[in-house]
């Protein structure tokens, strides 16, 4: 690349970078903030925005495979050609968290709030052919090498209730165990960066990494075995009648009886996520019943009339009037009834008001 095309590439990305400052801060606060995230999945969100260096680099790298009438990285396509310039992590703790939070991204894919340019990319993921609870045979292969990562390549989409000008921008969004984003980092400071320098490693060097990979790929497994087994014997210490149901992160099965009776309380159909949602609150509630009989019994007329009164007197709207935000709305009106329920009307009120202030600033 010439010194004045890649200059003139540095001006715009370093325009550009509040841009992405703005969408990494409204990506983490969307799924920070949204009731319904599977937060017992979720460890830590971090983000990156592409380093300058780095940037030429991979322009220059890109450009040298371009064959016949394919079109070169330029000023005007780089944003869109360049893919990873933001790129967002959700960590877990676990590998079945992995699978939860994949579900959780294609419910907002679902409603149009995520837009996904491509699918899940299993970059040779820990993820291991062998089920968490069986032993690892002694001939698997557990030989590792490369990077790690499923990755998505996502945009807004257009039902996300986002700022002006980000909605275009592209993310690469990255799921990892926590042990898979211990190995990366180890990995990407001492053995790729070394590496790209132009530097070659000694080979028992590189056997070292890739041997490492497959131990925390083994930790791993023997992690989400041991959380089971502690989850097991929890359960097996509460009284039947007391042990909470398994809900997957898919869609519910519920009657259309219970639907029916949501929507004619909302005014609306809510979305699967909210349904899931709603369902797992029942269910941490204690509410053994059918859930239309819980939600009967808990979501009274008097409690919505409270809770539109509270709404209205925070926000300054009626409630459920939003589109973009109907859905968070029936969440907080469910959250209040069940506060009333068990804490009583005065801090189920000053609850409600203190969430609903908090939302509006934020809001600006």
């Amino acid at each position: 690349m010439r010194k004045r095309q890649k200059e003139a590439i540095l001006i715009s990305f370093l325009k550009e970078k509040q841009r992405y400052e703005k969408l990494a801060d409204y990506m983490i606060h969307l799924i920070k903030d949204d009731p319904s995230t599977p937060k017992e999945s979720l460890h830590t969100i971090l983000y990156r925005i592409k380093d300058k260096v780095r940037l030429i680099e991979k322009i220059n790298e890109e450009n040298k495979q371009v064959k016949g009438d394919e079109t070169l990285i330029t000023l005007k396509n780089y944003q869109e050609r360049i893919g990873d310039l933001l790129g967002i992590r959700l960590i877990c703790l676990r590998l079945s968290d992995i699978d939860t939070l994949k579900a959780y991204l294609g419910l907002l894919a679902d409603e149009k709030i995520l837009r996904f340019i491509r699918k899940p990319d299993h970059k040779r993921s820990f993820i291991l052919p062998v089920d968490p609870g069986e032993t690892i045979p002694e001939d698997l292969n557990l030989r590792y090498s490369g990077y790690s990562s499923i990755h998505y390549q996502v945009a807004l989409g257009q039902n996300a209730d986002a700022p002006d000008g980000i909605k275009e921008l592209q993310i690469e969004l990255q799921l990892r165990t926590i042990l898979e984003e211990a190995w990366g980092e180890i990995d990407h400071k001492y053995r790729y960066v070394f590496s790209r320098s132009g530097d070659t490693l000694p080979d028992h060097i590189h056997t070292g990494f890739y041997n490492l990979s497959a131990y925390l790929q083994a930790a791993a497994l023997q992690a989400e075995h041991l959380c089971r087994q502690t989850e097991a014997h929890r359960l097996s210490k509460l009284p039947k009648t007391k042990q909470p149901a398994v809900v997957k992160p898919v869609q519910p099965a519920i009657s259309d009886a219970f639907l029916t009776l949501l929507e004619k309380s909302f005014g609306f159909k809510p979305t699967v996520r909210t349904l899931f949602y709603i369902l797992k609150r029942l269910d941490e509630s204690g509410h053994e019943q059918q859930p239309q009989i819980a939600f009967k019994k808990i979501f009274t007329k008097n409690r919505l009339k409270e809770f539109k009164t509270i709404f209205r007197e925070i926000l300054n709207r009626e409630a459920f009037e939003k589109s973009t935000k109907r859905n968070l709305d029936a969440i907080n009106a469910v959250n209040f009834a069940l506060s009333d329920e068990a804490q009583g009307r005065r801090v189920a009120k000053e609850g409600l008001r203190s969430i609903l202030r908090w939302k509006k600033e934020r809001s600006g």
